[in-house]
């Protein structure tokens, strides 16, 4: 794997390469008013000159900014907090469906049983498609693992699957009651991984809090050439812009990692963390057992 630095050649890239980004997408309609109203505004002023010494409305703009910038600052926390817990919850599925996949290798090698081998495999996928709501794709793997489903919690029943080949084993005295009660954590953190995510899924931030930082920052900015144009003249176009993308796209930003589980580009990669775990049991599964 190719080191990635953080070189003058990459930065180019990255801001020339911006259009793909979902960011920009969404905000390229707001960046072209924001650009229209610029000009409109330093149109004005060159002809009629509407804010001259408008030192007041500058320093309020000053202030107004400190304060903006502790709202964007406590959002930015927020939802990074929920996309750091998110990330989490996956570092432990990962781990437990390895430590659990090594473990039973060990005892009964689970190359011998196919079923076990891929309900530990396809967790994580079934996980993704739940959390998504992608329910036919959960109900196409669960018919694929050969498992009546019906209309009940998914992630719960193919977790269950699990407990009874397992309880299966230990009843026909293949795992000792020590390998057992080894195997008991790790069965415990994978439902824990499922409340946890859907304890995310299900508590959304206040609505009002993201409409306030909107409406605080299009205030922001509709003030911002009448304090500055008699200044920065024409450049009052160029310094907006830069400020609305920046500014905007932070809170955008935040919006897309409140919802980690989603399909936004700042979104976890939940189907590359599946697709990685699955492969590690295979693997594990050819190694050598016991």
């Amino acid at each position: 794997m190719k080191e990635k630095r953080c070189s003058s050649l990459n930065i180019l890239r990255g801001i020339f390469h911006t259009p793909s980004l979902s960011v920009f997408k969404k905000l390229k309609y707001f960046l072209l008013f924001i650009l229209c109203y610029s000009v409109i505004v330093g149109i004005l002023d060159y002809k009629l000159d509407i804010a001259h010494n408008n030192i007041e409305l500058g320093q309020f703009h000053l202030l107004f900014s400190f304060c903006l910038s502790i709202i964007i600052a406590f959002r930015i926390n927020v939802a990074y907090s929920r996309w750091w817990e998110a990330r989490g919850h996956w570092g432990v599925l990962t781990n437990n469906c390895r430590n659990l996949a090594l473990k039973l290798n060990n005892y009964i090698g689970i190359s011998n049983d196919t079923n076990l081998k891929n309900y530990i495999a396809k967790l994580p996928l079934l996980l993704k498609c739940h959390l998504r709501r992608e329910n036919d794709e959960a109900k196409a793997i669960m018919q694929n693992l050969g498992i009546d489903h019906n209309e009940v919690h998914l992630p719960n029943l193919l977790i269950q699957k699990i407990i009874n080949r397992i309880s299966y084993y230990r009843s026909n005295n293949q795992i000792g009651l020590e390998q057992f009660l080894a195997l008991d954590p790790h069965i415990s953190a994978l439902t824990d991984v499922v409340g946890g995510c859907e304890k995310i899924v299900n508590t959304l931030m206040p609505a009002g809090f993201s409409i306030f930082t909107r409406v605080a920052l299009l205030f922001y900015m509709l003030i911002f050439p009448f304090g500055w144009v008699d200044r920065f003249s024409l450049f009052i176009i160029p310094i907006l812009a830069v400020l609305v993308y920046v500014l905007l796209g932070l809170e955008i930003t935040a919006e897309e990692m409140e919802e980690p589980f989603g399909n936004d580009y700042n979104d976890l990669p939940l189907s590359e963390i599946a697709t990685s775990i699955e492969r590690n049991i295979e693997q594990i599964a050819a190694m050598p057992g016991d």
